[in-house]
This record gives C-alpha cells, sequence and structure tokens, in this order.
C-alpha cells in the first residue's frame, strides 16, 4: 500500500487536477496526506467539501518543503500497512499508469526511490525531469529539462537521484536514512536526501514508463531571488555533509570557481540584482557549516560505499553545456 504525500501552499487551482489523476489510476490501494503550509487561498476547504478521503495536517504557517514533507512521512510510518511512500507535487498530473510503473521502478532489493518521467502539463511534447543528477563540482542537473521529448530518456536506469516532486520510496529507507533536511527549507533537499540513500548503500532507479505532467506555475521575479539564494545556500550543505574528505578537498577549487561563473550568468541573463543572491547565499551557507558539522560526521560514519563508486555517480559535464543548464535554471 501506498501513502502519497503533498505539501501545499495556496495550490487551490492546481488541487484538483492532481487528486482527480489519482483516482483515476489503474491501482487504487493507496492513501493521500496533503500537507498544508498555512494557504489562505481555500485550499483546505476545497479538500473537506470534495476530497473528504484526503488526510490533512494544518501548519499554522510555511514551514518549508523538507518540514512539509516529513511530517507526512512521520504520519505514513506510524502505519505499518504502507510499504512505499509517494511524494508529489500539487501542481502535478498523473497518467493513469504511474503509481503502477512506479512500483515497477523497484527492480532489486538495493532500489530504495524510483524516479519517472516527468513532462510539461501544457506542453507535453516538453520535458520537465527524468531524473536528478550532480556534477562532481556540485552543480545539481535536473536531465532533460526543456528537451524536446524525442525518446532520448526512454530507457531504464540507474540514476543519481529522483525529483521529490514525483518520486516513490521505499518505507525503511527512511528509517535508515533518516529525513529530508529541515535546515534546507527549500530546493535540493531532495537531491541531498538522494545523496544520503546512496551513501548509504541505497539506488534510485528511473522508469520512463511511469509519466506525469507538471504544471510548473509562472515564476515571479521574489521566486527567482529565493531559488536563486537558497540553492546557492543548499549547495554549500549539501557538498559539505555529503561529499567523502578527498572528493571535497579535490573538487574544492573547482566549485568555488562555479559560484564565480554563476555570478556572471546570472548578472549577464538576468539582472545584477538577482545575481547579488548567489554569494549572499554562499555565505550564508559557510557561516551555517559548524552546525553541520554533526550532520557530516554521522552520514561519513555510516558510510558504506567507496569513493570509487562516489566518483562513478557524480557527473563531468563539459563548461559549454553547464552555462546552458545554469541559464535554465530559473
Amino acid at each position: 500500500m501506498i501513502s502519497i504525500v503533498i505539501p501545499n501552499l495556496n495550490g487551490y487551482k492546481f488541487l484538483e487536477i492532481c487528486l482527480k489523476s489519482l483516482q483515476n489510476q489503474s491501482l487504487n490501494d493507496f492513501s493521500v496526506i496533503v500537507v498544508d503550509n498555512g494557504s489562505s487561498d481555500n485550499s483546505v476547504e476545497l479538500l473537506r467539501k470534495n476530497f473528504p478521503d484526503v488526510s490533512i495536517i494544518s501548519n499554522k504557517y510555511n514551514t518549508g518543503f523538507a518540514k512539509a514533507v516529513n511530517d507526512g512521512i512521520r504520519l505514513s510510518l506510524k502505519n505499518k500497512s504502507f510499504s512505499h511512500i509517494l511524494l508529489l507535487n500539487n501542481d502535478i498530473e498523473c497518467d493513469r499508469y504511474f503509481l503502477e510503473e512506479m512500483l515497477n521502478g523497484f527492480i532489486d532489493s538495493t532500489v530504495a526511490s524510483v524516479a519517472c518521467k516527468m513532462l510539461n502539463f501544457y506542453n507535453r511534447n516538453i520535458l520537465d525531469d527524468t531524473g536528478d543528477f550532480l556534477r562532481k563540482g556540485g552543480l545539481s542537473i535536473q536531465r532533460g529539462y526543456g528537451e524536446k521529448d524525442t525518446g532520448q530518456y526512454d530507457s531504464q536506469n540507474f540514476i543519481f537521484s529522483a525529483c521529490a516532486g514525483a518520486a516513490l520510496y521505499k518505507r525503511e529507507v527512511f528509517e535508515i536514512v533518516g529525513f529530508f533536511d529541515e535546515d534546507f527549507f527549500a530546493y535540493l533537499e531532495d537531491i541531498d536526501f538522494g545523496f544520503r540513500m546512496q551513501l548509504s548503500g541505497f539506488k534510485c532507479y528511473y522508469n520512463p514508463k511511469a509519466v506525469c505532467y507538471h504544471i510548473r506555475s509562472a515564476t515571479t521575479t521574489d521566486k527567482k531571488h529565493l531559488s536563486t539564494y537558497f540553492s546557492e545556500r543548499n549547495i554549500i550543505f549539501l557538498r559539505f555533509k555529503n561529499y567523502p574528505l578527498k572528493i571535497l578537498l579535490k573538487y574544492f577549487l573547482h566549485f568555488n570557481l562555479g559560484r564565480i561563473r554563476r555570478f556572471y550568468i546570472f548578472a549577464r541573463y538576468y539582472s545584477f540584482k538577482l545575481a547579488l543572491n548567489v554569494p549572499k547565499g554562499y555565505f550564508a551557507g559557510i557561516i551555517k557549516l559548524p552546525k553541520m558539522y554533526s550532520k557530516r560526521k554521522s552520514i561519513q560514519k555510516n558510510r558504506k560505499v567507496s569513493n570509487d563508486y562516489i566518483n562513478s555517480i557524480l557527473l563531468d559535464i563539459k563548461i559549454s553545456d553547464l552555462q546552458i543548464k545554469e541559464k535554465n535554471i530559473l
């Protein structure tokens, strides 16, 4: 049985599409939990009126993505009948066979999470995400984002991590690895969790037959500033916590040069004001590293894989490719 956890903040115009697509699934052995982060748009009223079977966790304010999904995961773990937990954004429409195919991705005992093929809701031949990856220097990559879907990602394979906008996990991975890091608040917490999974000896599998459609609401200027700030800050946390020391030192210079390059790209293609969030986030991350130290000690102490394995799952990308991906990050 699957517990589906949907974080929600003012998603009134999306929730009905999302929940009706779940009602239409070929597999119906699941339950839904919506974690509302203090919505002011009648989202909760919609749920109570039109979807009475949905469990609701109501937070008084926006706790961030990581805390919201953790609330849903903890509630799910209290019910021993749930074997898997699906994290799903409120602006996702699922294909009829989505849940069935997500379960089919657990091909062996090493697989602890499954990623899907995520397409653009409005233009369904455009890819949104086919799995997340991490560059050796620390840059996160949404594979396929913005590309026309010509079948280039139609092969099932092992990947670095799943986008938590639509990802299925075995319940025991949360019991062993822990939860999403709430210090991240939002952005990159799913890649951080995927990295910790890999360090603990678990794997993530991509099944392109599991398809969903991401509405991806219009990005406001304020959100661009916040996403840039949190992404830059959280990438400091992610690297410091998870990279084995030899790998961390090896790519230290490369990583810091990448921050300078990113500042330049944002200033050139967007605005200088937006680009200032790059150093702001960077130094905010540096300041909080002492708090991350105990997390790093625990993660590295319990690591089950070698440096060679970690190197093998981190990507090498040419500078020209990197610039294209960074230009698309917003």
